[in-house]
């Protein structure tokens, strides 16, 4: 139990220099804003690459002067990727009263497991990754998503796959459930036919996908299976196209997979980075270039921040009450990512969704908008 403590609070003084250590120090009040990710383990660079777009913009705002006159602090808190862990972590950030709102989680299983923890506490909680279709549908308040969800994701997977590739026999290995159900009843609506749906752990998966005439298999899980289903077609001659979800949104797919990964294309909630100012500012702050989830780090904090500042200006002080009700009126929002507006339920409306090749062996390669 000793490691995760011990890295904390490393973590948290190397994030010094993001409020409290100015000439502001000890005269202005703080107000602070929390960051759960993967900062250990297996996802370990996720959380490294949206970490410097939420200090960036915290020390953007600060620079400026703060919110209202608020310095900006970050609790930066790691869930490595565990249900478990991510309870814990909201626990910490709902029990210190100063904490105003958080961004995070990223992933599906964590950010479902400690919703109910944010809601309870009335604690706005801004997520940019996880997409699974359930995160709004809960219908919690104080919640909010910037990307689309599964089932706008599995439509458009469908869409891509029947009408511009002209797939017309399908087959499916599901993952994400509302994913996979998504692409099913919108592959048929398009008039494709599904012959096979699979689990990926199936006895005979391979057998089956080699006994069928197919023009494309979609597969609903992550990037780590992803890849190993790819190595073990290719091993057993199976030569078809497989798309994905934003599941595979990860370089993880061409590190396992390899030169199997060539031409497996996905549909993504991440755009193009081209912003030059925030691309070098990014660049100077953690030494290396922004990865496909640090713009939406940025914006899901910037957004955040927003709130804050209105909040204060109708309240006259922070509350989470009072940001949860801004971040409701939050309305064209313009970011790096997309003019950002929410619906009743906290689901941003009208999400752009990205479609991806692997190409070159490089990850990811733009197929269009």
């Amino acid at each position: 139990m000793r490691k995760p403590f011990v890295f904390l609070l490393l973590l948290s003084l190397s994030l010094g220099g993001v409020a409290g250590c100015g000439p502001w120090a000890g005269t202005r009040p703080i107000v602070k804003i929390g960051l759960v990710a993967p900062f250990e383990g297996l996802h370990r660079p996720l959380g490294y690459q949206v970490l410097p777009a939420v200090k960036l913009a915290l020390r953007e705002w600060n620079e400026a002067g703060g919110v209202n006159g608020f310095m900006l602090e970050l609790v930066a808190l790691d869930d490595a990727q565990d249900p478990a862990m991510a309870v814990q972590q909201a626990r910490e950030m709902v029990v210190d009263p100063d904490i105003m709102g958080v961004i995070g989680h990223f992933d599906d299983e964590t950010t479902l497991a400690a919703l109910s923890t944010y809601h309870r506490a009335g604690l706005p909680l801004v997520i940019p990754l996880a997409t699974a279709t359930e995160v709004t549908d809960r219908g919690y308040s104080q919640t909010f998503r910037l990307g689309a969800d599964n089932n706008l994701l599995g439509a458009a997977a469908a869409r891509y796959a029947v009408v511009d590739r002209g797939a017309r026999t399908l087959a499916v290995i599901r993952g994400r459930a509302d994913l996979v159900n998504s692409f099913i009843t919108t592959a048929r609506e398009e008039g494709a036919a599904v012959v096979l749906d699979l689990e990926s752990d199936e006895e005979g998966l391979l057998v089956a996908l080699a006994g069928e005439r197919l023009d494309m298999v979609f597969f609903g899980g992550g990037a780590l299976e992803g890849g190993e289903l790819l190595l073990k077609m290719q091993e057993a001659g199976i030569d078809l196209p497989l798309l994905g979800g934003n599941g595979l949104n990860s370089p993880y797919l061409v590190q396992v997979a390899q030169q199997a990964a060539e031409g497996t294309a996905y549909v993504a909630i991440t755009p193009p980075i081209a912003d030059r100012d925030f691309i070098d500012a990014y660049t100077a702050l953690s030494g290396t270039a922004p990865g496909p989830y640090a713009a939406l780090a940025y914006d899901a904090t910037n957004l955040l921040l927003n709130a804050l500042q209105e909040a204060i200006m109708v309240e006259g002080r922070p509350t989470r009450q009072g940001v949860i009700a801004a971040l409701s009126r939050s309305e064209g929002y313009d970011g790096l990512t997309a003019h950002i507006s929410f619906d009743e339920r906290g689901q941003a409306l009208s999400p752009s969704v990205y479609i991806y090749e692997i190409a070159n062996g490089r990850y990811p390669g733009e197929l269009r908008r």
